[in-house]
């Protein structure tokens, strides 16, 4: 079998894949527990990606460069605090981690 053929099998699948989840909601009613706890997926992706980055951060790195993303989560925290939006954290950390990043490496 052809390498491109493998990549665009591949390529096309995962398309198929993630369009199914799109369209499943129609004809897939899932219970109410279940349904209520898929609102939480997106917060928590988010989370384990931060605290990834974070200990990632901390553990091999010095104080300025642990400082960073600490400071963007607790940036973060802060706006969904006052806010009660996850959204207000990426809306808030990100910008935070840009701006604190470009400061300590110029």
């Amino acid at each position: 079998m052809n390498a491109w053929t493998v990549v665009l099998a591949a390529g096309f699948g995962s398309y198929l894949f993630r369009m199914s989840m799109i369209g499943a909601p129609g004809w897939i009613h899932l219970p109410a527990r279940l349904d209520d706890s898929a609102a939480l997926v997106a917060p928590s992706a988010f989370a384990a990606l931060a605290a990834t980055s974070i200990a990632g951060s901390v553990l091999g790195a010095g104080v300025p460069q642990a400082f960073v993303p600490l400071a963007a989560a607790a940036v973060a925290v802060v706006a969904v605090i006052r806010t009660g939006s996850t959204y207000a954290a990426v809306l808030a950390g990100m910008p935070t981690l840009w701006i604190l990043t470009a400061l300590t490496t110029a």
